[in-house]
């Protein structure tokens, strides 16, 4: 669905569906760098090298912090965004057909609304409205769908309260790791200044 999403043509989300990729490469690179002076420092016990993945430790630690409160203090706009990139789907689909009938297979749902959003226009119900591998699709099946405004508005409201918890874990766990990788650097440096004496 990410992917059909960057082919809506004048939209800004497409950009973004497309830089998806891209920052997850990036946060994997970043994620090794961290890893690797944590690692090097710790086998080799050099206090810089340590100190080093403290500090960035720490500085992931605000940033998370600062990206769940972000996300707890702008839930409405985000879900309300969220409503947007449906409408604009929507709103195109009669010339890209592909990326509603993504929409609808990935959330299970149908029309904007409802089902009636077809019949009301006049169209007939798309296979994408029952299931994968159907053909056709008659009003009685589509009509346990939920429209896709309410399918994809409950899954993203939904995944924000994951987001928000699991994000609290993760700062967590980074402020441990602040915590030991400073009481690390410290014994080395305490060790390395003992050895002198």
């Amino acid at each position: 669905m990410v992917s059909n999403i960057g082919e809506i043509p004048s939209t800004p989300e497409s950009i973004q569906a497309n830089s998806v990729p891209i920052v997850i490469l990036v946060l994997g690179c970043i994620i090794f760098v961290i890893a690797f002076l944590g690692c090097c420092g710790a086998i080799r016990e050099n206090a810089c090298c340590t100190m080093t993945y403290s500090v960035i430790m720490l500085t992931l630690f605000i940033c998370q912090l600062a990206l769940v409160i972000f996300i707890w203090q702008q839930r409405v706009q985000i879900l309300d965004k969220m409503e947007d990139v449906i409408t604009k789907i929507w709103d195109q689909r009669h010339t890209d057909q592909k990326v509603m009938d993504a929409l609808q297979i990935s959330f299970k749902c149908c029309g904007k609304n409802g089902f009636t959003d077809y019949t009301l226009a006049g169209e007939a119900i798309p296979p994408s409205c029952c299931e994968v591998s159907a053909t056709s699709c008659t009003a009685i099946e589509a009509i346990t769908r939920p429209g896709c405004v309410r399918a994809f508005t409950n899954f993203w409201e939904n995944s924000m309260n994951i987001i928000r918890y699991a994000g609290l874990g993760v700062a967590g766990i980074e402020l441990v790791a602040f915590i030991f990788g400073c009481c690390l650097a410290n014994q080395m440096r305490n060790q390395h200044r003992r050895s002198h004496y």
